[in-house]
C-alpha cells in the first residue's frame, strides 16, 4: 500500500499523460495494448481496465513510463496461449517445490532458533570462525533462492490468473527476473536481472537533485530498504532498518563504487572478477539482513502444514 502511494504521489507531479505503447520483448513480436481510441469495448470499460492496468502494472510493461525497463527475453512460448499457462504451471509448481524445499533447508541448520517462531542468529558461537561463516553464507545464500522462488511462483500464479480471469495476452506478462546469478556487476544485477518491482518510486528523484547520481542511487536504494524494513515490523517484533536498511544502502555504496571503478579505469565491472564481486558483495552483505530477519522469526515462519508440507513429501520420495 506504500508503494502504491508513492507511485499515486509520482503520477501527480508527471509532466506528461500516461500512454498505451508498442510493447515488445527482445525475442517477440511488438503488442499494440490499445487504449479507448479503438473502440473494441465501450470507453468506460477501458478507462477502468487502464487504470486497473496502471495502478497494478508495477513495471509500466505497455506504457511510456517504462522507458528503460530491461525485460528479460521471453523463454516461453506466447503463440499458444494454452502451451503458455502449461509452462507457466509448471514452472508455478517447481518454483514453489523449491521454495518449501530450501525453506526447509534453511530451518534445518537449528529448528530450534532459526526454525522457530521465537528466532535466533544465523551466526553460532560455539562454532571456530571458518566453519561459522561458513554457515552463515550458506543460509544467506540458501535465503537468497527462497526469496527468489517465492516472488517467482507468485508471479506464475498472478500470470496464470491474468490470462485466465482478465483475457490478458502472454506478451503482456514477459518475465520477471533475468537469471540474477549470471549478474557480472551489482549494476546489472539490480538494474536489469533481479525484479524491478520497486524499480519506480520516489527515493530517487529527490536525492538526485542534491547530489545527483550517487544520491539517486543510494536514495532508491534507501527507500527499498525502508519497505523491506516495515515488512519486518509488520511482525509486531519491531523494526532494524540499521540493518535491514543498511544492506540494501550497501548495495547502492556498490554500485557507487562500480561507477568510479568505471570513470578511474575506464571499463565497467564485468567478466568472472566480476561475478566473484558481484557474490562476495551481496552475500557478504546479506548477512545483517538475513540475520535480523532469522532473529525475529521470519525464518520460522510457517507457509504449509507439517502434514502438507511440499518438502517432506519430495525428502521422503528421494529417500
Amino acid at each position: 500500500m506504500v508503494t502504491l502511494a508513492l507511485r499515486v504521489i509520482g503520477w501527480t507531479f508527471h509532466s506528461q499523460p500516461y500512454k498505451r505503447k508498442s510493447f515488445h520483448s527482445s525475442t517477440e513480436k511488438t503488442a499494440h495494448f490499445e487504449g479507448s481510441s479503438n473502440g473494441a469495448l465501450p470507453d468506460a470499460k477501458h478507462t477502468f481496465w487502464d487504470s486497473f492496468d496502471l495502478f497494478f502494472n508495477h513495471r509500466g510493461c505497455g506504457w511510456n513510463w517504462s522507458d528503460g525497463l530491461h525485460v528479460a527475453p521471453q523463454t516461453r512460448p506466447t503463440s499458444s496461449t494454452f502451451s503458455f499457462l502449461m509452462v507457466t504451471l509448471m514452472s508455478a509448481i517447481f518454483h514453489l517445490l523449491a521454495f518449501d524445499t530450501l525453506h526447509y533447508a534453511v530451518q534445518s541448520f537449528s529448528p530450534s532458533t532459526i526454525g522457530s517462531l521465537s528466532g535466533g542468529s544465523i551466526f553460532d558461537p560455539s562454532m571456530p570462525p571458518f566453519l561459522r561463516y561458513l554457515r552463515s553464507s550458506t543460509i544467506c545464500l540458501f535465503s537468497g533462492f527462497v526469496i527468489y522462488c517465492a516472488i517467482q511462483t507468485i508471479y506464475d500464479v498472478l500470470t496464470i490468473l491474468g490470462i485466465v480471469i482478465f483475457r490478458q495476452q502472454p506478451i503482456q506478462w514477459p518475465p520477471i527476473f533475468d537469471a540474477p546469478w549470471l549478474s557480472t556487476s551489482l549494476s546489472e544485477f539490480w538494474s536489469k536481472r533481479w525484479h524491478q518491482i520497486f524499480r519506480y518510486n520516489l527515493g530517487a528523484k529527490p536525492l538526485s537533485l542534491v547530489v545527483g547520481r550517487v544520491g539517486a542511487v543510494i536514495g532508491a536504494f534507501s527507500i527499498s530498504g525502508l519497505f523491506h524494513d516495515m515488512g519486518m515490523w509488520g511482525m509486531g517484533k519491531g523494526s532494524e532498518f540499521q540493518t535491514v536498511g543498511g544492506f540494501f544502502v550497501m548495495m547502492g555504496v556498490g554500485v557507487v563504487l562500480e561507477g568510479m571503478w568505471k570513470k578511474t579505469c575506464g571499463t565497467r565491472v564485468d567478466g568472472w572478477c566480476g561475478r566473484l564481486w558481484t557474490g562476495v558483495w551481496v552475500i557478504g552483505w546479506a548477512h545483517m539482513l538475513i540475520d535480523a530477519w532469522s532473529r525475529r522469526g521470519l525464518i520460522g515462519s510457517v507457509f504449509f502444514a507439517d502434514s502438507v508440507r511440499p518438502s517432506k513429501y519430495f525428502i521422503g520420495f528421494i529417500y
